[in-house]
């Protein structure tokens, strides 16, 4: 038999869906962290979720806070968990333990898994089992229920004891991105994730949601299975002809006139839509004109009256040091528009649409076709994208929160986005973050001030206006901690322009690198203006990352 060109089966994947458990009943074990972040993924698809935590385990605000927000839809019942959870329908769970709800034992050790005879009933009433919590012979007696009554569960952080895994995911409106590894590397599905989000194209959620809207238009226009084919085609080469953004932008008449085309199999390009409805506009009456441009204008004062900006610090990267009030804000905000490297596990707590800056490209390599791909997004090009985008959320009369990077006003270029909208009519509110200038220092065990070695403190950055070091580098002084942001890309020019006869830097002084301060993959090298550029080499040092220059780095770091 002669092979053919089909791929070969690969085994060893786990199998991806998008499950959908809308009103479908989810027991989850536990209130910490873990189970915070259970509660949020299904909470998102719509599903019943009563959630079992012991008097003796704290319960997260962020749990207290979702079970709040959702009363009709979750439960909390504070006691262990009891054997008797599995088969208790949605809202029937009691605190203390009915008399005939179970027989069964539920110490840590038990093993058996027998609901007696003297149940009402012993079919499942959960639809899915989720365990987050640290109790591994619970967690493995919970599971051995699960699969005894035949349902899905899933024990953290013990792969073996999981009928699925949680994927990392990514989401924007009603575009959904998962990454799994199978349970083998949780961080890495993160960083890949990550890494699909930067290079998705701008505002794909609201194409999706448009294209949504224009298929099911389309299957109302041209019912029934026969023509079936021909809508499945016609819709496949729109999507494919037809630009991210211009998807984005479509609306009811612009729809109306891409739909013209499918009796003809004819798909209308963008350019020829925007000219069709330009004609069909010109011969409206100047009095209608003059009404809808007065009413217009009416409609857009009422939205920018109550359309809100708010400037907001998210700090170094770990959420819980947000402060209350820009964790508020996040879960308030309709629109929230994020700087690139703000971790997602912040950007996560946002309810309404998020929108996270492009990532900045490099030179483009000569051999490519310059006219075929965008041109390199620099530093200012994502700026205006960032403004444009809250302009959009502010016209539509939208609470809009920035999420800036550490501190808006150190080094985030906070004051020129007050300036901004400003002239256009909008008055910002700031919200304060710590700044990663102080924590990432804090984080690394270095005192920016130190009796005897650091009198003051100098922060500066590495990417002055164009790009480049700020004209005005600290000169040396032997009680004096410099912290230099945005550092990484410049290191030697940064070794080299200290230890000039200018600035009169020694070559010995140390140099802390510091990079994703307070976030799990936190990193702390240890170098010299000397070594400084060596180090950032060898160790592939990555931003965010901040460099800590001066003898207090010496007081407390054994290195």
């Amino acid at each position: 038999m002669v092979r053919s060109s089909i791929d070969p089966i690969r085994p060893g994947a786990s199998l991806i869906l998008a499950w959908q458990i809308k009103h479908k009943h989810v027991l989850i074990i536990g209130g910490g962290f873990v189970a915070a972040g259970r509660l949020v993924n299904v909470l998102e698809a719509d599903a019943k979720v009563t959630v079992i935590c012991s008097e003796e385990e704290e319960l997260s605000k962020t749990v207290q806070q979702h079970i709040q927000d959702h009363s009709e839809t979750t439960r909390l019942v504070r006691r262990a968990f009891q054997d008797s959870d599995l088969i208790t329908r949605f809202g029937e769970h009691t605190v203390a333990a009915a008399a005939a709800a179970t027989t069964t034992s539920t110490t840590s050790s038990s093993t058996a898994t027998d609901f007696g005879d003297e149940q009402p009933f012993t079919e499942p009433a959960v639809d899915m089992v989720l365990s987050a919590i640290d109790d591994i012979p619970l967690s493995t007696h919970i599971y051995n229920l699960s699969k005894r009554l035949r349902i899905p569960v899933n024990i953290a952080d013990v792969p073996p004891q999981c009928d699925f895994y949680f994927c990392s995911t990514h989401r924007d409106k009603h575009l959904q991105v998962a990454v799994s590894t199978s349970g083998k590397g949780p961080k890495m599905a993160n960083l890949v994730r990550r890494h699909i989000a930067d290079h998705l194209p701008a505002r794909v959620g609201d194409a999706i949601e448009q294209v949504g809207i224009l298929r099911a238009e389309l299957r109302i226009m041209a019912p029934g299975p026969e023509v079936g084919p021909k809508r499945m085609t016609w819709m496949s080469r729109v999507c494919e002809q037809w630009k991210m953004e211009d998807l984005a932008a479509l609306n009811e008449e612009s729809m109306q006139i891409v739909l013209s085309g499918f009796k003809d199999n004819v798909i209308y390009s963008n350019e020829q839509v925007q000219a069709k409805m330009k004609e069909q506009q010109g011969v409206e009456s100047e009095v209608n004109t003059n009404h809808v441009d007065n009413v217009t204008a009416v409609e857009n004062s009422i939205k920018s009256q109550s359309a809100r900006l708010i400037l907001v610090g998210a700090g170094p990267g770990d959420p819980e040091l947000l402060t209350r009030k820009a964790a508020r804000l996040l879960e308030e905000a309709d629109l929230v528009v994020a700087d690139r490297l703000i971790p997602m596990e912040v950007i996560d707590l946002a309810k309404g649409e998020v929108r996270i800056a492009p990532k900045k490209r490099a030179s483009l390599p000569l051999e490519l076709d310059q006219e075929s791909i965008p041109s390199p997004k620099n530093s200012d090009y994502i700026q205006d994208q960032l403004n444009e985008w809250c302009l959009q959320g502010l016209k539509e009369g939208k609470t809009v929160v920035r999420l800036k990077q550490g501190d808006p006003f150190i080094f985030g270029r906070g004051a020129e986005e007050v300036l901004f909208f400003r002239e256009l009519g909008f008055e910002a509110e700031v919200v304060p973050g710590i700044s990663s200038a102080l924590s990432a220092p804090l984080s690394a065990h270095i005192p920016l001030t130190h009796r005897g070695s650091a009198d003051q403190v100098v922060i500066t950055t590495a990417q002055a206006k164009g790009g480049v070091l700020p004209d005005n580098f600290p000169t040396y002084d032997a009680k004096k901690t410099v912290v230099v942001l945005m550092g990484v890309g410049k290191a030697k020019e940064i070794s080299e322009l200290m230890q000039s006869e200018k600035l009169g830097w020694p070559a010995e002084v140390p140099v802390v690198i510091v990079e994703n301060a307070h976030c799990p993959n936190e990193r702390a090298m240890d170098a010299t203006l000397a070594t400084l550029a060596q180090v950032v080499e060898e160790h592939k040092a990555v931003p965010p990352a901040v460099f800590v220059v001066g003898w207090a780095g010496s007081v407390l770091r054994r290195t």
